[in-house]
């Protein structure tokens, strides 16, 4: 993961790199997930999705404010969700991240983990992670 010296250019290649990552993770799971009412589904999807843009924000040194402005545009653009949707999703996220939510540190290491990985395989085995999170939920 290459970071820039300014801003600007950080927020652009952290949006870049979340949109990426979170289109192969949501591509291995099934069609109409973003029109699930399902709300664990859709609060394990948002939460995934906030912890990877998160969790990139942060490596690349990027402020709260940023992060946040970073997460409402990928997560209204990955989910095709107008932006006052999303904002009230996010808006309880980080209550949900101090309480540990799976979902939400799972989506952090996954988005590392997927870059880092040196073969086509891990980085499926890594975007795969969000799937396995619908998975559990389904089963219970």
């Amino acid at each position: 993961m290459v970071m820039h010296n300014n801003s600007e250019e950080n927020i652009e290649a952290v949006t870049k790199m979340s949109l990426q990552f979170l289109a192969e993770a949501i591509g291995q799971c099934p069609a109409g997930l973003e029109s699930s009412t399902n709300r664990d589904i859709v609060f394990a999807v948002l939460g995934f999705q906030y912890g990877a843009v998160q969790s990139a924000a942060y490596v690349a040194g990027l402020d709260e404010a940023a992060s946040a402005g970073i997460a409402e545009d990928v997560v209204s653009r990955i989910n095709g969700m107008d932006r006052e949707g999303v904002s009230k999703f996010l808006a309880l996220m980080p209550m949900l991240a101090e309480k540990k939510y799976p979902p939400i540190g799972i989506g952090g290491k996954a988005i590392i983990a997927f870059y880092n990985s040196a073969t086509d395989e891990e980085k499926l085995s890594t975007s795969g992670s969000l799937l396995e999170i619908l998975r559990q939920i389904d089963a219970s």
